[in-house]
C-alpha cells in the first residue's frame, strides 16, 4: 500500500513551494494518488484562506476513491474555529466527516511519555 506521513504545516508549506515553483497542480496530483494520506498535526492553528483553499482542493480529489487519517489535539468540533468559519470550512469539514470514522484516545500524558501494554 502507498501511504504518506506528513504534517500539516509541512504539507501547507510544500504545496505553497509547488505553487511557486509553478507545479501546484501535479503536487496536488501526486497527493491524490496516494492510498493513505495521514495528516497530523491537523488544524492545531489557524489557517489562511489560501491554506484552506488548498485543503479543500486536496480532499476534493481524495474523496470517495482514497482513504485519509487526520490526527489532531483537537476534537473535529474545534476544527471549524480554524478553518475560519466560512462556507470553504463547511466544504472541507464536509468532505472530513462524510464516511468517517472517529477514534478519540483519552489520557492526560503526552503519547510520548504514556506507556503501553
Amino acid at each position: 500500500m502507498n501511504v504518506k506521513y506528513i504534517r500539516l504545516p509541512d504539507l501547507l508549506y510544500d504545496l505553497d513551494q509547488a505553487r511557486a515553483k509553478g507545479n501546484y497542480k501535479k503536487k496536488l496530483r501526486a497527493l491524490s494518488r496516494i492510498e493513505l494520506l495521514i495528516i497530523d498535526e491537523f488544524l492545531l492553528t489557524p489557517t489562511t484562506s489560501e491554506q484552506q483553499s488548498d485543503i479543500l482542493e486536496l480532499l476534493e480529489l481524495r474523496y470517495n476513491t482514497h482513504s485519509t487519517i487526520f490526527a489532531s489535539q483537537f476534537i473535529p468540533q474545534g476544527w471549524h474555529e480554524n478553518l475560519g468559519s466560512s462556507a470553504i470550512a463547511d466544504a472541507i469539514l464536509d468532505r472530513i466527516t462524510a464516511n468517517s470514522y472517529l477514534i478519540h484516545i483519552k489520557g492526560s500524558k503526552s503519547m510520548r511519555v504514556r506507556e503501553f501494554e
